[in-house]
C-alpha cells in the first residue's frame, strides 16, 4: 500500500478533510470548504453544524460575511489528525496488504456510486436555485456577478492545470498572483456601484477571494 493509498483510506472522510482544511486556512467560508472537500453545500453545512455542536469550530461574522474557524479544541484535534497522517506517510507497509485492501474498496464501489448520484442531484438543484436568483438580479448586479463567476472559473482552471503539470508552489503563485488585482477591481466596482449590490454578489466575490488565497498559500 502506497503512502497516498493509506492516507486516502483513513483521511478522506468529508469531516476530516473539512477540519484539516479549516485549520490550514485559519478561517474560511462554508462554500469554499464545500468545493475543497468535493461535497454539496447542503452536506457541508450539515457537517459544520455537527462540528460546531462538538465544539470543534465556531462561526464568526464580519459584516454580512459568515466565517468558519477552529476552536482551541478543534485545533488540538487537527494537530492529532496531522500527526496521524504523518505516521501513515512515514510507516505505511508495502506488499500484499495493498491487494487485500483492494477487495474492500470494490465492495464499497456500489455504495459510493449511489452516494455520488445523490450528491450530483443535490448539486444540480443547487445550481438551479442559483440560476433563479441570478434572473432576479438587476443589470448592474448581473454584470458584476458574471465577472466574478468568470474570474473564479479562470482561477480554478489555472490551478487545476498547474497541479496536473506538476508546477511548483512558486510557479503556481506566479500564475495566480495577478488575479489578486482583478479581485480588487471587482471590489471597487461594488463599492462605487450606483445601485445597491445584492448580498449574493458580495458573498460570491469574498468566496472567490478566499479561494484564491487558499491556492496561493499552498
Amino acid at each position: 500500500m502506497s503512502d497516498d493509498d493509506a492516507e486516502k483510506l483513513f483521511l478522506q472522510e468529508k469531516p476530516t478533510l473539512a477540519l484539516l482544511f479549516i485549520g490550514s486556512m485559519e478561517k474560511t467560508y462554508a462554500s469554499v470548504i464545500s468545493k475543497e472537500i468535493d461535497s454539496t453545500f447542503a452536506h457541508t453545512t450539515r457537517i459544520l453544524t455537527k462540528m460546531e455542536q462538538c465544539g470543534l469550530i465556531r462561526f464568526t461574522f464580519e459584516g454580512r460575511i459568515k466565517f468558519v474557524e477552529l476552536t482551541e479544541y478543534g485545533g488540538e484535534v487537527e494537530t492529532a489528525l496531522n500527526e496521524f497522517r504523518n505516521i501513515i506517510r512515514e510507516s505505511a507497509p508495502r506488499g500484499e496488504e495493498a491487494e487485500a485492501s483492494g477487495e474492500e474498496a470494490a465492495r464499497g464501489s456500489v455504495k459510493g456510486a449511489r452516494a455520488g448520484s445523490e450528491a450530483g442531484k443535490a448539486e444540480e438543484e443547487k445550481g438551479e436555485n442559483e440560476n433563479e436568483k441570478i434572473k432576479e438580479l438587476n443589470p448592474v448586479n448581473k454584470e458584476i456577478f458574471g465577472k466574478i463567476r468568470n474570474l473564479r472559473e479562470k482561477i480554478e482552471n489555472i490551478h487545476r492545470e498547474a497541479l496536473e503539470q506538476g508546477d511548483s508552489r512558486d510557479m503556481i503563485s506566479r500564475k495566480l498572483g495577478p488575479y489578486s488585482r482583478d479581485i480588487k477591481k471587482l471590489r471597487n466596482m461594488i463599492e462605487t456601484a450606483e445601485s445597491p449590490i445584492d448580498e449574493m454578489v458580495t458573498e460570491s466575490l469574498e468566496e472567490s477571494s478566499s479561494l484564491l488565497e487558499s491556492y496561493l498559500k499552498r
